[in-house]
Order: C-alpha cells, then sequence, then structure tokens
C-alpha cells in the first residue's frame, strides 16, 4: 500500500504516538456489541443520499495522505479533530465553528458514538464531515477480526446516527503498520494523516503558532476534541481560524480537500457544500 504525501509542506509533522496522557478506551467485542445495540437510534431530517461534497475522487481510494498538492494562489487547509465526540469539548468546538462559519472534519471512536449519540448528530446535522478513528484507540498489532471489527462497527454506528457511511479513516496515533490502515484500504477508505500537529504543552501563542507558521495550501491541521482535557487546543482554536482566514485561507472539510485537488472538479464545486447536504 502506498502513501502520498503531496506538495511540500514546510516542517512536515510525521505521525507519532499520541499523547500518552490521552485517556486510553479499551472494550471487548462482545462490549461493543451490546454498546451498538443498546445505542439510541436517531431519526434523521432526511433519507436522501450524502451529496457528492462528502465523496471524493477514485484517485484517493484505498490510499494514504498527509495533504494534497495544490497551487500556491489556492490556500485551502483542514481542520480536522480526533478523539470524540466527548462531553463538553465537542460542543464547545461546534460553537467556535459556527461563530467562525467554518467547516471541518471530525474523526471519531465507535466506542463515544455509542455512548454520546446526540453529539454525533449535532456535527452531522451543522454539515461538518465525519471520519472512522476505529472503535477503541488502539495502538496494538491487530489480527484480520479484530481490525475489521474496530472499522466496520464504528462506520456502522456512525451510519446509524448520521445517515453517512464515511469512507475516511484516521489510525489512532498515525501508527500505519498495526492492522488498521490495511483494513481501511482493502474497503477502500482513504487514510487522512496530517501535515501540521497541535500542541499538547505549551502556551495558546505557542499553539497558534505553531499551526499558522506550517501552513500550507492542501495542509491537514490534527486537533483534538477528545479524549482528555482540550483547553490549550480550545482556546487556540478561535485565534487559528483567523490567523489562517487573514493569510487568505479557506478552511474546508477533507472531502472538499481532496476534490480541490482533482483538476476534474471546478474549485467553486468542491467548496460550495451546505449543512444540510450531510443528511
Amino acid at each position: 500500500m502506498a502513501a502520498y504525501s503531496f506538495g511540500s509542506p514546510v516542517n512536515l509533522t510525521t505521525p507519532r504516538g499520541e499523547n500518552l496522557s490521552v485517556e486510553k478506551i479499551t472494550v471487548s467485542l462482545d462490549e461493543r456489541s451490546s454498546s451498538i445495540h443498546d445505542a439510541q437510534t436517531l431519526k434523521l431530517a432526511s433519507n436522501e443520499p450524502p451529496s457528492t461534497c462528502y465523496q471524493f475522487p477514485t484517485q484517493f481510494q484505498g490510499q494514504t495522505i498527509y495533504g494534497v498538492q495544490l497551487p500556491r494562489h489556492q490556500k485551502a487547509i483542514a481542520l480536522t479533530f480526533d478523539d470524540g465526540p466527548w462531553p463538553h469539548n465537542t460542543s464547545t468546538v461546534l460553537t467556535i465553528l459556527q461563530q467562525h462559519q467554518v467547516k471541518a472534519t471530525f474523526f471519531v471512536l465507535g466506542r463515544n458514538v455509542a455512548q454520546y449519540p446526540h453529539l454525533i448528530q449535532q456535527i452531522a446535522t451543522a454539515g461538518h464531515a465525519i471520519g472512522n478513528h476505529s472503535w477503541s484507540h488502539g495502538y496494538q498489532d491487530h489480527s484480520l477480526e479484530m481490525a475489521q471489527a474496530e472499522i466496520q462497527q464504528t462506520t456502522d454506528i456512525v451510519k446509524q446516527h448520521t445517515g453517512h457511511k464515511t469512507a475516511l479513516f484516521r489510525p489512532p496515533g498515525g501508527f500505519l503498520d498495526n492492522g488498521l490502515v490495511a483494513q481501511a484500504s482493502s474497503q477502500k477508505m482513504v487514510t487522512v494523516l496530517w501535515t501540521i500537529d497541535d500542541t499538547y504543552e505549551g502556551s495558546v501563542d505557542l499553539a497558534v503558532q505553531n499551526v499558522i507558521q506550517n501552513a500550507t495550501p492542501g495542509g491537514i491541521v490534527l486537533m483534538h476534541d477528545g479524549g482528555g482535557n482540550r483547553e490549550l487546543m480550545i482556546k487556540a482554536l478561535p485565534l487559528v481560524i483567523s490567523e489562517l482566514k487573514q493569510q487568505g485561507y479557506q478552511l474546508v472539510t477533507i472531502p472538499q480537500l481532496l476534490n480541490l485537488a482533482d483538476t476534474q472538479v471546478r474549485s467553486e464545486d468542491a467548496i460550495d457544500c451546505m449543512s444540510s447536504d450531510l443528511t
């Protein structure tokens, strides 16, 4: 399986283990099935299929990307949030994004979706893209059966509560060789990594500076709304958005970013997604 890094981002951050202080979530296969079965089914406002704004070019199917190559003048960048949905944090992030009229991509854990189904519906209703971040956020090697369960059950529960079958996957910790990415690739999902990692320690100013100094057209910013105390990131988020916009960046979802990289798709078509399209 090939991994592609499009463009030449400044100080490219390669995948590494996510902060070890992030709460690890473990659950047996039986517990997973029970959690999904017991989760409340939320009705959707519409049964229409997802719009093409939440699909991406076939060239990315089964591939691993860090970012995409865009012309220098086409300043689009994607904000992504991992490990949710999570009480308080996710709602706060959604409020900030709404205030700034920004769409982002949330890579969610299946177990958290089962625990907080109302939050995943809020994400979907607001028009954000949703990706699969596995069920339990395990870093260990996965058997074929375990990898299938981690990915498929997360995909299923996201679809149950949003009506959207995601084809985006982000491996916990950015680990590419523990069985999860191989399974995602076999399902023609695009594995999405990042060009900029958020800051776990330090000041808000340093967190903002980290993103702004490393921003490039076609870049992907890794942030977190779940798994623990995300106060620093939440405080930095409004400033990050404002600074990126001042530099001329348009903040887009991962599907929009992938479509922008496809020369067959007009830029205005790739970006013009309404919140109601997700359902």
